[in-house]
C-alpha cells in the first residue's frame, strides 16, 4: 500500500522557539522496521547520551522539568497535537567564549530532532530532519533539561495506526539516540 501524507509540524522546545514546516518524505532512506520495544530508547551513538524518560503528555500541561500530565493511552484524535516530553541524560556542555564583563564562561546545550512517520508496515509517510528543539546558554552545566516535540496535524491524520521514530541529536558532541513510539488515531466518536 503506497500512502502519502503531508503533515504540518510545529515544534516547541525548552527554549520556547517555534518553527513550522510541511514535508513529504515518502522517499526517505530511513528504515524504521525493527523488533525493538516501542517507546524505549534503543540506540545511542556513544552509550551515555540517552533518554531517562520519554512519554506523550497532554498539550499545554508542561510547566518545566518533571511538570506535566501524561497522555494515556497513546491514542489521539484526528487533528490533536501529539506532544512528546523527553528528559535526556549524558548530554554535552560546550563552553562559550566569555562575553560577560566578569569573564565568566557560559555553557551551550543544543539539541535537534529528526522525526519519521510511517504506517505499521514501515511505509514512510512524512517527517522532518535537523529541526532545532532546544538551544540553551546557561551559567551552569545543567543536569536536568526537558525537551518537548509537538507534532501538530495541520491536515489531520486519517484514522489508523502509525509509528513515530524520533532521533534526538546532541549537536555539540555529535551524539544521538532514537525513540520509537506507536500511536493510534481514532475519531472522537470512534
Amino acid at each position: 500500500m503506497n500512502k502519502q501524507l503531508i503533515i504540518g509540524f510545529i515544534v516547541i522546545s525548552a527554549s520556547i522557539a517555534i518553527f513550522s514546516f510541511t514535508f513529504d518524505i515518502s522517499h526517505a532512506q530511513t528504515n524504521i522496521n525493527g523488533n525493538n520495544s516501542m517507546g524505549q530508547s534503543f540506540g545511542s551513538t556513544n552509550g551515555t547520551f540517552a533518554s531517562a524518560l520519554d512519554l506523550f503528555v497532554v498539550a499545554d500541561s508542561i510547566g518545566g522539568y518533571g511538570v506535566y500530565e501524561e497522555h494515556l493511552p497513546n491514542t489521539f484524535s484526528p487533528g490533536e497535537d501529539i506532544v512528546l516530553y523527553v528528559e535526556p541524560v549524558g548530554f554535552s556542555h560546550e563552553p562559550v567564549e566569555p562575553t560577560l564583563s566578569n569573564n565568566e564562561t557560559l555553557y551551550l546545550m543544543n539539541f535537534t530532532a529528526d522525526v519519521v512517520i510511517s504506517d505499521t508496515e514501515g511505509n514512510i509517510l512524512g517527517g522532518f530532519e535537523d529541526l532545532p528543539i532546544s538551544h540553551i546558554v546557561s551559567h551552569h552545566q545543567n543536569k536536568e533539561i526537558n525537551l518537548v516535540i509537538t507534532l501538530s496535524q495541520s491536515q489531520p491524520f486519517p484514522p489508523g495506526d502509525y509509528r513515530l521514530l524520533y532521533t534526538i541529536n546532541d549537536e555539540p558532541s555529535g551524539n544521538a539516540f532514537e525513540l520509537a513510539k506507536d500511536v493510534r488515531i481514532i475519531p472522537e466518536n470512534g
